[in-house]
């Protein structure tokens, strides 16, 4: 081979490689996973620092456990999606139980635990529901569930069709049609 076309091919191979290693920098990953936070308080408002905080899943039961920070707060990040139990015990107090905790992808739930004075033996099961607001972050996400994919008219099974149920999504102004079959549409201001 001569020395300008080894050269050459040399050349585009480099090229090649930097915009692979480069365009793949870039992808990012889809994500199946969420968090849970919260503070431990005591029925006066006190913060409870050194709490046991047990997560479990509630399909599986597999559960990890933490300890309250000195500002009564912990956090399990990441968690898989799921509903999960969430148990709190301190010496001196009951302990505390809120079932059905669902995490859903990129959520990020607050569970917040009043621990009443007790002993560790007695639990108290919080029945009152997760509020549904969530202000821990401004992002804005929406979960299809398998209900909705399977009873709502999906025109086709497009994933563009679905994805125009979720709040913030429209289709573009030069589709007249208003169904984005061409797989182009905006999400909160953003061109997908």
């Amino acid at each position: 081979m001569n020395r300008p076309a080894c050269s050459w091919i040399l050349r585009s191979s480099f090229a090649l490689a930097f915009a692979f290693v480069f365009s793949v920098v870039s992808l990012r990953a889809q994500v199946d996973t969420g968090s849970i936070t919260g503070t431990v308080t005591d029925t006066s408002g006190a913060v409870v620092s050194n709490a046991k905080v047990t997560l479990t899943n509630e399909g599986t039961g597999a559960s990890l456990a933490v300890n309250t920070n000195s500002d009564g707060t912990y956090t399990f990040s990441p968690v898989k999606i799921g509903s999960y139990r969430i148990d709190a015990s301190a010496q001196g107090f009951k302990t505390v139980s809120q079932p059905k905790v669902v995490v859903n992808v990129n959520g990020n739930v607050l569970v917040n635990l009043k621990l009443p004075p007790g002993s560790v033996t007695e639990t108290v099961e919080v029945t009152t529901a997760i509020p549904v607001l969530q202000t821990q972050d401004a992002s804005v996400g929406q979960v299809m569930d398998t209900h909705s994919v399977n009873s709502l008219p999906l025109n086709g099974r497009n994933f563009t069709f679905l994805a125009q149920l979720s709040a913030g999504v429209n289709s573009p102004q030069a589709d007249t049609r208003g169904n984005a079959s061409t797989g182009a549409f905006s999400a909160n201001g953003f061109l997908l």
